[in-house]
């Protein structure tokens, strides 16, 4: 289903039952799309009176936090269930088809990114950030409710409060003398959330783009974070500029977080949305870094060994989002497209990194060896040597349901494996029988299997000097 077709559709909708009957044609065809056309079970009546009530809040949002890079955490709210996911993003593409983001806003906005938002910044003296403080929270279910009912969307009411009340969620507030309230806010996690606030930062884009030119400034947002630059100094704490800015951003029910207000200037390292403006973009050392000893250990070590330093970060950053194993050759390929992105693909740097990268990749596949059932056996060892390896123990466990699995340390973090089904009680208790192996299925996921040593053939593998490792890595933070 096209987004014309959606749009068209849409602005024909006068009920509640239209909306329903719209969501599920979207859900369709994009299951349709990925050939899984098969799984479709429409949205019901049921689901859009029991979702689009905010007070609901059982079967809608589950909360986590996670980490800042600046220190501290941020809590995201996502939907509890796949169905509900399912209704979101069926509404999101709804809303996508209908709108189109001020030119101003870099974030959350097709065809634009990060990139595109610091190459407006380009070699400017002065470059000037601020971040609205609980961004996504301040925005509340009455004013959402109203922006739906102006273009480009012209919702009648009734539609226009079922969408709202889905996309919004229940928070109480506490105050210190002892007051509670209740908001129904936009959640931080939910699909419909991005686009929500661009649709909302449509006056304050036009106002600040308004304040922007009248100062000779560039002007951009990606989400809560707004850049002002220009050759000449206007950023005085007390000067007309920094006034008439905090007025329009209170006009338009939004509170500036002084603590990220920041003032870059040239000659300064000048930073927009983590990438280093100059006269040409660049990611921070660190970033590169990071890529490079990642390599330098799966070259010299191996991909395991590699895998266990990664872990433990990964754990920390993303573990509450993702389960499981990350795919250590899916992230490294991530984050060289993010290189190549900033730097350009003609970069030495990227190119340097990415050839390795492609070597790293080729090598390991060609010792690897995948089954029938398209799961791909990366390393394997027998399990006395593993234990010895990593200082750990792999203990073999019969869950509550009979599901046998086997947890050990690895990484410095807790790790499960899989249990071959066809290992008898006496091979468990004699480890000398039994390998384990780390593997990588047909979705691409790492997993870790413990079966029989002769189901897979245990190649011998130079010992790791741990303590060298961690010397060489000690030099190369050095660098």
């Amino acid at each position: 289903m096209d987004r014309k077709e959606i749009a068209k559709t849409a602005s024909q909708m006068k009920s509640k039952e239209d909306l329903l009957s719209l969501l599920n044609r979207i859900k369709q065809a994009e299951l349709e799309e990925i050939g899984l056309q098969d799984q479709f079970h429409p949205f019901t009546m049921k689901h859009i009176n029991y979702y689009c009530n905010p007070n609901n809040a059982f079967h809608r949002y589950t909360q986590f936090k996670v980490k800042k890079k600046s220190g501290g955490f941020r809590l995201i709210t996502s939907p509890r269930n796949r169905s509900f996911m399912m209704m979101l993003s069926a509404l999101n593409e709804l809303l996508k088809s209908l709108y189109t983001p001020s030119d101003y806003a870099m974030g959350f906005a097709e065809g634009r990114s990060v990139v595109s938002n610091a190459n407006i910044h380009k070699g400017q003296n002065y470059v000037f950030n601020i971040d609205l403080k609980d961004f996504f929270p301040s925005i509340e279910q009455p004013r959402v409710w109203k922006r739906l009912q102006l273009p480009p969307f012209n919702f009648p009411e009734k539609i226009a409060s079922l969408i709202a009340g889905m996309c919004s969620m229940k928070e109480t507030r506490a105050y210190e003398d002892g007051r509670q309230e209740t908001f129904f806010v936009l959640p931080q996690g939910a699909p419909t959330s991005p686009i929500i606030t661009n649709m909302i930062c449509d006056t304050l884009d036009r106002r600040l783009a308004g304040l922007a030119k009248r100062f000779g400034l560039h002007y951009s947002r990606y989400a809560d974070d707004i850049t002002f630059s220009s050759m000449h100094h206007v950023y005085q704490k007390n000067g007309e500029f920094r006034k008439e800015l905090r007025r329009i951003i209170t006009d338009q029910h939004f509170t500036i977080n002084d603590d990220k207000t920041r003032l870059q200037k040239k000659g300064d390292r000048q930073e927009v949305t983590g990438i280093i403006v100059s006269e040409k973009l660049n990611v921070t050392q660190k970033y590169v870094r990071d890529v490079r000893i990642i390599l330098y250990i799966w070259d010299r070590y191996g991909y395991p060994s590699a895998l266990a330093k990664f872990i433990p970060k990964y754990k920390e950053e993303k573990g509450h989002v993702k389960k499981g194993n990350p795919n250590l050759e899916n992230v490294i390929d991530g984050k060289l497209m993010y290189l190549k992105m900033v730097k350009g693909e003609e970069d030495s740097i990227y190119q340097r990194l990415h050839n390795k990268f492609v070597t790293l990749v080729a090598k390991m596949k060609e010792k690897s060896i995948t089954t029938e059932q398209n799961v791909t056996y990366i390393e394997t060892w027998a399990i006395l040597e593993f234990e010895k390896k990593h200082s750990t123990e792999v203990v073999i466990t019969t869950s509550d349901n009979s599901h046998r699995y086997a947890h050990f340390i690895f990484g410095g973090k807790n790790a499960k494996a899989s249990v071959n089904k066809n290992i008898t009680p006496d091979e468990e208790k004699d480890k000398k029988h039994l390998a384990i192996s780390l593997c990588i299925d047909e979705k691409g996921d790492t997993f870790w299997l413990v079966h029989t040593i002769d189901k897979i053939i245990v190649p011998k593998k130079k010992e790791v000097d741990i303590d060298e490792l961690n010397r060489n890595l000690d030099l190369l933070l050095s660098m």
